[in-house]
Order: structure tokens, then C-alpha cells, then sequence
């Protein structure tokens, strides 16, 4: 095991924004993660662990303590039948690299996630999720550590997954870190087309009778060639938005969508509805989520509240040219970054009196 000092954090992170890490460890075992947990009980210093940088944002003055860099790798099929395949799959395998190899193979469960930055450890973190699928409806169980080198499965039902949450980002076992994640992905069911943007790009280019059909034997070439152009069609609506990290896109130096959408109870909601009418929106976006609670768009709140897209903060960031959603640094700062983002939910919350919170994770 290696122990670095002084290492600079920004160019492991989306945003390129942050200090040096005072110690850093890269972890490619899990016998490497259990030696470096003891030398930071062993120094007394504080970890944090860190995936593909995408939902990170470090202080300026870095991180005070070890970062362990996660880059355990491995996609392992355990089991595989007629109607799906399951995968123990590392934690640091580059997210978007499982999402590939598993629509390569006609499997269903997480093709609208394509393109989304970080590694398969963060997935079930804040239970990632676009396009009408969450990584929840995939996800059969959880490998973590805990602090004192203790290996323990969680179960689907353990972690608790909510909208962008799980136990893991805000519940017991948030000081636990992910070592490998099993997938159960379908022979069978269709594409997901649940969401309105990607069912009419997709019907731009195939008939609704060219969709696989969920059959005991599909036709698996047809099957395979539909979910890569399902893909392709969902990297590419996210590459207008400016959410597929590119070097030659400054917008999507960011951490894609900075905001999660507020989920309201039907009494919140019926208050959001009545002071949108007072602006003049009488039909404002309203989605259902679970029993008594509604959804809301963050992007539509942002961009009628009067923030337009590439605005340009104080300091060196701004708001995406192509997605309100997407803060972004230009050459700026963490705490540019941060005020930036306090100033767009005071903005929102004066108008609408609704509170965005954050997405990405901001670390001392």
C-alpha cells in the first residue's frame, strides 16, 4: 500500500475544483482498503472515499485527512437463466463501462443510465437514476466495509433507497464504503421508454413495433442492436444538456444535474401550485412520486425563477449554456461554486418558497 502526500484534488473531480488531499491512497483490493483503514485509525486521521469525482466537490483548502481513491475492478457473472443475469460487479469500475458491457448483452435494467459519470461504488449511494429508470430496480445487493475493517452484504431492503438517497448517504451506514455491487439485469423486459423525452427520440427514428417485446425467446441480435441505439439515443440527449463529460465542453465541468427535484407533500404542493398561479403559471410541472407526495422539476423552478442559462456568476462560475441544472466552474473556485449555488436556491425559494438541496457532496 502506498501512502502519497500532498496530493491535488481537483483533477480527480468533474468540477476540477479543490486543495490537496494531506494524505492519498489509491485502493485496488480490498485487502488494500483494509490496510489503509488502519493506518488512518493508526494516524488518528479522518477519510473520505473518493469514486470518479463527479458528485464530489473538495474545499479549496483540500481535504484535511486520507482520501482513498476507490478503483477496485471486476465484472463477475454469478448466475445467469432464461430471464436475467446477475453481476458482482467492483467498485471502481467506471460506471459507464458496466452500463456498456450489459446493453452489449441485450440485458435490460439500467440503459437509460448510460452516460452518467462516477463508478459503480457511488451508484447505490444516492441511488442514481435518469430517464424513468433509479439503480434501486437493479441493485440485488451491496459488499461494504465498515470503519473497523468489517465486511458485511446488505440486501436491497437494508439500504433503503429513496429518491437520491439510501443509508448510505444519510443514514447508519453512511460511514460504510461500498467494495462491490450485485446487479439482477433482464433477458426479457423492453427498453425502458418510460420517459416522455426519451419515447419521442426514440419513435423519431424506430416504429413502436420495432421494440423488443418481453417473449421467452427474443430475438437476441434485434434485441442487443435495439438497446445500443437505446443508448446511443440517451448519451446523446445527455451530450445537448452538457452531461457527459467531455474536455472539448466546458459546461460539463460541473456535476451534471447540481439539484435534485423537490418532492413535496399534497399540501406543499397544492401551496407550490397557488403561488405559481399568482406568477402566471397555470399549469406548472407536477409529477407523482409516492403516497402523498408530488414531485417538482428543479430545472423548471430555476429557469422561471428568472435564471437564464450561461449566466455568469462572481468568481469564475456560472449556469451550463445547455442545462439550468448545471453549475459550472470557469476557472473559478469551491467557494465561488458554493455561493453561487446559495444565491439560485435564495432566488428560487423567494419566488416559489421552495428549497432546493443539493446533489453533489461537499467535503470539509
Amino acid at each position: 500500500m502506498l501512502v502519497q502526500n500532498n496530493i491535488p484534488l481537483a483533477p480527480l473531480t468533474s468540477f476540477q475544483l479543490g486543495g490537496e488531499a494531506k494524505y492519498f491512497i489509491s485502493v485496488k483490493t480490498k485487502e488494500d482498503l483494509t490496510k489503509a483503514l488502519t493506518f488512518c485509525k493508526k494516524e488518528n486521521q479522518p477519510f473520505f472515499v473518493l469514486g470518479g469525482g463527479s458528485n464530489t466537490i473538495f474545499r479549496d483548502s483540500g481535504f484535511p485527512g486520507v482520501v482513498l481513491q476507490m478503483l477496485i475492478p471486476g465484472i463477475r457473472c454469478m448466475d445467469t437463466n432464461d430471464e436475467h443475469t446477475i453481476f458482482q460487479v467492483g467498485a471502481g469500475v467506471p460506471w459507464d463501462q458496466f452500463v456498456e458491457y450489459a446493453v452489449k448483452q441485450g440485458l435490460a435494467g439500467i440503459e437509460c443510465l448510460s452516460g452518467i459519470p462516477g463508478s459503480v461504488g457511488a451508484s447505490p449511494i444516492q441511488n442514481i437514476g435518469a430517464y424513468g429508470q433509479e439503480v434501486k430496480d437493479s441493485i440485488l445487493k451491496v459488499e461494504c466495509m465498515n470503519p473497523a475493517g468489517e465486511i458485511i452484504t446488505l440486501t436491497n431492503e437494508n439500504c433503503k433507497f429513496k429518491y437520491r438517497n439510501s443509508e448510505f448517504k444519510s443514514g447508519i451506514y453512511k460511514d460504510w464504503i461500498v467494495v462491490s455491487v450485485t446487479f439482477q439485469l433482464s433477458k426479457l423486459k423492453s427498453p425502458c421508454l418510460r420517459y416522455p423525452e426519451v419515447k419521442k427520440v426514440w419513435e423519431n427514428f424506430h416504429s413502436n413495433d420495432s421494440i423488443t417485446s418481453e417473449q421467452e425467446t427474443p430475438n437476441l441480435e434485434l434485441r442487443v442492436r435495439e438497446m445500443e441505439t437505446l443508448r446511443n439515443l440517451v448519451i446523446q440527449l445527455r451530450k445537448k444538456k452538457s452531461m457527459v463529460l467531455d474536455v472539448a465542453d466546458p459546461n460539463t465541468r460541473s456535476a451534471g444535474s447540481f439539484f435534485t427535484n423537490p418532492i413535496l407533500s399534497d399540501g406543499e404542493t397544492d401551496q407550490f401550485i397557488e403561488t405559481a398561479k399568482k406568477h402566471g403559471f397555470v399549469n406548472p410541472p407536477v409529477y407523482p412520486e409516492s403516497q402523498g407526495f408530488k414531485k417538482l422539476s428543479a430545472a423548471w423552478l430555476i429557469e422561471n425563477s428568472g435564471i437564464q442559462k450561461g449566466t455568469k456568476y462572481p468568481g469564475g462560475v456560472g449556469i451550463s449554456e445547455n442545462h439550468c441544472l448545471g453549475l459550472i466552474n470557469i476557472g473559478g473556485t469551491t467557494t465561488a461554486l458554493l455561493e453561487m449555488a446559495e444565491s439560485v436556491r435564495q432566488t428560487v425559494f423567494e419566488k416559489f418558497f421552495v428549497r432546493l438541496e443539493m446533489e453533489p457532496v461537499v467535503r470539509p
